[in-house]
C-alpha cells in the first residue's frame, strides 16, 4: 500500500495489476487465479535482479546469517510465494464481487480475537486497530465491516483502478478508506475514533515514518529512533489500542488479536506494536511481505536519522 518512486515497470504490485491481471481476477476460479500471479510474480523477480536481491538480503539481513543455506532457500522460495499470496488476496478483494468474497471468507476466517473486540467496541471510544503488511492483511476492513463492526482504515493505493474497485465496494458496507496521501490524515484518523470506529492502521511503513530523537526502540535486535505516529495518536485520541494480524493457515485464516493499551495507560505504541509483529515476523517470515522495501528503506532510515530535523 505505500506509494514510492519506483518506475510503474518496476515495481511489482503495478506489473501485477494491471488491466489483464484484473480481468483474470472477475473471470478465472480462485485457484487458477492464484496459479497465474504466482507465474507472473515469478517472471517479475525473474526480470527484476535488483529487488530479488532486496528480498535476500532483507532475509539474511533479519534472520542472522547463521541459518543454513537449505534452510534460508526454503525460507526464500515460501516468502516469494507468501508474497505472491498477498497480491493474489489484494486483487480478489478488490475485484470480486462482494457476496463472491463474503461467501468465499465466510467458513475460511476463525476470529480468535472476537471477545476482545467486542469489550473494547462496547465502550464506544473508539478502537485504534494496528497491524502490518502481514498475512492475509487484505481480508481485514472488508471482514470486519461486513460482521458489523464499523470500521475505517488508513491506506495508499498504488493505482486508480485499485481505489475505484476499493471505494465502490466500501460503499457497500459500514467500511471507511482514508487515504494516505490526503493532507488532513491524521485529524479524519481522530475524527473516525471519536465516533467509535475501529481505525485500522499498519506499523510498517517505514517510508511514513516520523523519527523521534529522544527516544528509542529495538527492531529486529537493532536499536532505531521510534516512530512517534502511532504514539502521538495514542496521546491525542486516548482511544484503546490493540494490534491484530490475519494469518494464513492450512485450513484457512485465523484473525488473531492482542491488547496492546486502554487509552489511560502510558504506553509506547511504536514499541508495543512492532514487538508484537517481530513476534509474526519471526515465526513466519514467509507471511510478511515487505522484504523487496525493506532492506533499502531500513538502511535509508538508519543511515539518515542524524539528519532530521527534531
Amino acid at each position: 500500500m505505500q506509494s514510492d518512486s519506483i518506475p510503474a515497470q518496476k515495481d511489482l504490485s503495478r506489473f501485477l495489476q494491471k488491466q489483464p491481471s484484473i480481468f483474470l481476477a472477475k473471470l478465472l476460479p480462485f485457484s487458477l487465479y492464484r496459479q497465474y500471479l504466482s507465474m507472473a510474480g515469478f517472471y517479475y523477480y525473474g526480470m527484476n535482479g535488483g529487488e530479488r536481491r532486496n528480498v535476500s538480503k532483507a532475509l539474511k539481513y533479519v534472520l542472522g546469517e547463521k541459518t543454513g543455506k537449505i534452510k534460508f532457500q526454503s525460507i526464500l522460495i515460501r516468502t516469494y510465494f507468501g508474497i505472491f499470496e498477498h497480491y493474489f488476496e489484494k486483487m480478489i478483494n478488490a475485484h470480486k464481487s462482494l457476496p463472491e468474497m463474503m461467501n468465499y471468507l465466510k467458513n475460511r476466517i476463525a476470529f480468535s480475537g472476537k471477545d476482545l473486540v467486542e469489550q473494547i467496541t462496547s465502550q464506544n471510544k473508539g478502537c485504534i486497530f494496528v497491524t502490518g503488511h502481514f498475512g492475509a492483511v487484505e481480508y481485514i476492513p472488508l471482514y470486519l465491516a461486513a460482521h458489523g463492526y464499523r470500521a475505517s482504515m488508513i491506506l495508499r493505493y498504488k493505482t486508480k483502478a485499485l481505489r475505484e474497485a476499493l471505494v465502490d465496494k466500501s460503499d457497500s458496507v459500514d467500511l471507511e478508506l482514508i487515504d494516505a496521501d490526503n493532507h488532513n490524515v491524521f485529524f479524519k484518523a481522530l475524527g473516525a475514533l471519536k465516533k467509535g470506529r475501529i481505525l485500522i492502521t499498519m506499523c510498517d511503513e517505514i517510508r511514513s515514518w516520523q523519527p523521534c530523537s529522544k527516544e528509542h526502540t529495538r527492531l529486529f535486535g537493532r536499536q532505531i529512533p521510534k516512530d512517534r505516529t502511532l504514539d502521538l495518536l495514542y496521546k491525542r485520541s486516548r482511544a484503546p489500542m490493540c494490534f491484530g494480524v490475519v494469518q494464513r493457515k492450512k485450513s484457512g485464516y485465523e484473525l488473531a488479536v492482542h491488547p496492546v493499551a486502554d487509552g489511560e495507560e502510558a504506553c509506547s505504541a511504536c514499541e508495543a506494536s512492532w514487538t508484537l509483529l517481530e513476534r509474526y515476523v519471526y515465526r513466519n517470515p514467509d507471511q510478511w511481505y515487505q522484504w523487496s522495501s525493506f532492506y533499502p528503506d531500513f538502511i535509508r532510515y538508519m543511515s539518515s536519522r542524524e539528519d532530521y530535523d527534531y
